[in-house]
């Protein structure tokens, strides 16, 4: 499996605000343990983030990475369930000692892929593509998204899983990045491609 991480600024962002931290990740398996688990890939955005706000997509990111790679007897999609338990009691810390300012402006997706085998939560605006055969399909439909609670917080509460095939292609986009390249038909070239 292949990996590319492309980061564009898309006309509506070209005069990137300091208020906005984006960034991706992606871990591999570092040893027999841990490819139990697969492999997690992350991105996320905040927008409207505050000066104390500039490591929190790299903490929210080490958390959900340290709980996945430390679960991996329990497979894949169990893995990324117990990390996202582990993502929503950091950012409910997070909230309860004050620092509210990231709900509402946080976009993230998660993703382990293991031997095909897909596994995802988002929180957002993150929009999630998968490209077979030329077709666009537009997998994070399947989502139902809960209204957040105050407390515990529940900000992944589901996730899909499935299998991909060979020769698939996962996009992740955010928002703005997902309307650029849809107004200019970029998505189908692609697609195409």
């Amino acid at each position: 499996m292949q990996v590319l991480e492309f980061h564009f600024n898309p006309p509506s962002r070209a005069k990137q605000s300091p208020d906005l931290i984006f960034d991706s990740f992606c871990f591999e398996p570092e040893n027999v343990y841990e490819k139990r688990a697969g492999s997690i890939y992350m991105a996320g955005i905040l927008k409207s983030a505050l000066p104390q706000n500039t490591r929190f997509l790299n903490n929210l990111t080490r958390a959900i990475k340290e709980k996945f790679f430390k679960v991996t007897l329990k497979g894949p999609e169990k893995a990324l369930g117990e990390a996202l338990k582990t993502a929503n009691e950091f950012l409910e810390g997070i909230a309860r000692k004050g620092d509210v300012s990231w709900m509402g402006h946080l976009s993230f997706a998660a993703l382990s892929l293991k031997n095909l085998e897909l596994n995802f939560s988002k929180v957002g605006n993150i929009k999630i593509l998968l490209l077979r055969h030329g077709q666009i399909i537009d997998i994070d439909k399947r989502l139902k998204f809960q209204d957040l609670e105050p407390y515990p917080i529940k900000v992944f509460p589901n996730i899909v899983s499935g299998k991909m095939a060979e020769g698939d292609i996962i996009l992740v986009f955010t928002k703005e990045l997902f309307d650029s390249f849809h107004s200019q038909n970029l998505i189908g070239e692609i697609a195409r491609i």
